[in-house]
């Protein structure tokens, strides 16, 4: 029997042995030409940039992704990859027009325009000759031109975001130019479009080589001949310079490699060793917190080094690199303090303040991470100066807002009142010292930026006056605490609250107000997630002040007590 069984087993093992071999070869042909097509240099909305990351905008703004899991995504992208996506899109235009790719989540804006409530993705098709959509959209054109300052409504911006999708779709089939071919004393690219007859450049070396690779992607063949054919064609025009491939390089490792990711990796684990060194007091604990502290400062580095590369400017022109380095500001400041303080809780709360910084800045969208820079902020020197500046302050005051949470955590939830609680207060005092310095530092600084690109120092927009409400508010609570109006519970809540006033000058003026002549930090989306976590502050310092509450009064009873008790004669105790 045992026989029987191995002899079934040899045609099995050889069958699976042809195989693997051969799957694993049609795989690794499929990722060559991905990833020889994915580093041809491409310019779009004002830079150059790798086939890779045009490909990932495209799948982003067409789906919400660069990636979606299998069966979990629009049907003709779930599973695939965004090299895949722009293939489908640049050589098989009409039937990705049928495919259901565009996402619209909200059940009642569905139901309003005809569409299945329960149905998550629909095809640029369908949405084309919805009356509904279309009527939808001329109401809210109307409101905006009426109103330029009109502020969509989340379902308007929804309907905005299905139309913008539908033009983007449309101009595939229309033909969409991509401008890789370099021109001859040109910094700006020729524009080549797939079967187009006049593309603006001199060879039709790479027009033939675009049909190669339609040709090879309609009928399932191998497409690094033809791809390979490309890049010659596009190398026989004239060479790219030295600094473009160096950048396009750079950032295709910046895609690959992702060390926000893996920053927050290292951070999370560095958090999880410093509470096991907590625990176990192992010195080989505290070689492996060294060693994870310094893997995520390294991943940090590392990906503004390639930014800076990439982009050629400060790491802090939008909100994606706002909040990245606000959590190096904050880690950097845990790391220092915990070294002049062996004892305290700063690099517990820098960490923490580091993977919530990357966590939100994950929630930006693709196309607002790496976009050009608006005319007003082409100076290294003010990027440098004065958001550099602002930024770090943020950074500094959002640890003092950890802290606090540390503080209140201990103090009002465990009710374990120490000596280690009132280091923390002094940290929380130190840290908003720090920050409220350099809030006013860059403040200043922009109102002196200011001056020399708008002609006067300060105008009242509405970034400058939050700017200084925010400066106010932590003078006042740096002011109150001097004087003792407040106590350590006050001052804990009062980082709490101050930097909800920062968020709000940060996020509120730039995604909610949108108004002033800060335009090029205006934005949309994350409104939801920005609503819950102030709700949930809100709701955490109401819980504290009705334990802080409950906590006084059983005080106050048991000395009402006591008090009663010795005045009238009881004995406290036995004798």
């Amino acid at each position: 029997m045992r026989l029987l069984k191995r002899s079934l087993l040899i045609p099995f093992l050889l069958v699976t042995a042809m195989i693997s071999p051969l799957a694993s070869a049609t795989s690794q042909t499929d990722q060559d030409w991905k990833a020889k097509f994915a580093s041809i240099p491409i310019q779009d909305r004002g830079r150059t940039m790798p086939m890779d990351t045009f490909a990932r905008r495209i799948a982003v703004d067409l789906t919400g992704r660069t990636k979606w899991s299998e069966g979990k995504g629009p049907a003709g992208f779930s599973g695939r990859d965004h090299i895949d996506l722009l293939a489908d899109m640049l050589f098989k235009p009409r039937k990705m027009f049928d495919q259901e790719l565009i996402p619209i989540d909200r059940k009642k804006l569905k139901s309003e325009l005809g569409l299945d409530p329960d149905q998550r993705f629909f095809a640029p098709a369908d949405l084309m000759l919805n009356d509904q959509l279309h009527q939808f959209s001329s109401v809210l054109q109307g409101k905006m031109q009426r109103d330029p300052k009109y502020r969509p409504s989340t379902d308007e911006r929804t309907v905005m975001d299905a139309q913008n999708q539908i033009t983007a779709m449309s101009a595939f089939i229309a033909g969409k130019p991509l401008a890789i071919v370099p021109a001859e004393g040109s910094d700006t690219f020729s524009a080549v479009v797939v079967g187009g007859s006049d593309s603006g450049h001199n060879s039709n070396a790479v027009d033939q080589a675009l049909l190669a690779m339609q040709t090879a992607y309609l009928n399932n063949g191998d497409m690094n001949p033809s791809v390979d054919r490309l890049i010659t064609a596009l190398n026989s025009e004239i060479q790219h310079t030295q600094s473009v491939q160096s950048k396009v390089a750079m950032e295709l490792l910046y895609n690959e490699h992702n060390p926000w990711r893996k920053a927050a990796i290292a951070t999370v684990l560095a958090l999880l060793l410093l509470t096991a060194r907590w625990i176990t007091r192992s010195k080989y604990m505290t070689i492996l917190l060294g060693l994870a502290i310094l893997w995520a400062l390294a991943e940090q580095t590392f990906g503004l080094w390639l930014r800076v590369s990439i982009l050629d400017r400060a790491p802090v022109s939008n909100t994606y690199e706002a909040l990245l380095w606000m959590g190096i500001v904050a880690v950097i400041i845990g790391v220092i303090g915990q070294l002049l303080q062996p004892k305290s809780w700063y690099l517990a709360a820098g960490l923490t303040a580091s993977v919530l910084s990357i966590l939100f800045a994950m929630l930006v969208p693709l196309a607002d991470q790496t976009n050009s820079l608006p005319a007003v902020l082409r100076s290294n020197y003010w990027l440098v100066v004065h958001v550099l500046t602002i930024v770090a302050s943020y950074g500094a005051l959002l640890l003092a807002a950890v802290l606090a949470h540390v503080y209140l955590f201990k103090e009002v939830f465990l009710r374990k009142p120490s000596e280690q609680s009132n280091r923390i207060i002094v940290q929380i005092y130190r840290v908003m010292q720090i920050g409220v310095i350099l809030l006013t530092a860059g403040t200043i600084l922009g109102g002196v930026w200011a001056a020399d690109s708008w002609g006067r120092f300060w105008g009242w927009d509405p970034k400058e006056t939050w700017s200084l409400i925010s400066i106010i508010v932590y003078f006042a609570l740096l002011h109150a605490r001097y004087v003792k109006w407040i106590q350590d519970f006050g001052l804990a809540v009062s980082a709490i609250v101050g930097f909800l006033a920062i968020v709000w000058t940060f996020y509120g003026v730039n995604y909610v107000m949108a108004s002033g002549l800060h335009s090029y930090g205006f934005g949309s989306g994350g409104e939801r997630w920005v609503a819950i976590w102030a709700i949930a502050e809100i709701i955490f310092i109401a819980i504290c002040f009705s334990h802080k509450e409950r906590s006084l009064m059983n005080k106050n009873r048991s000395k009402s007590t006591t008090n009663k008790a010795s005045f009238t004669g009881v004995p406290m105790h036995s004798e």
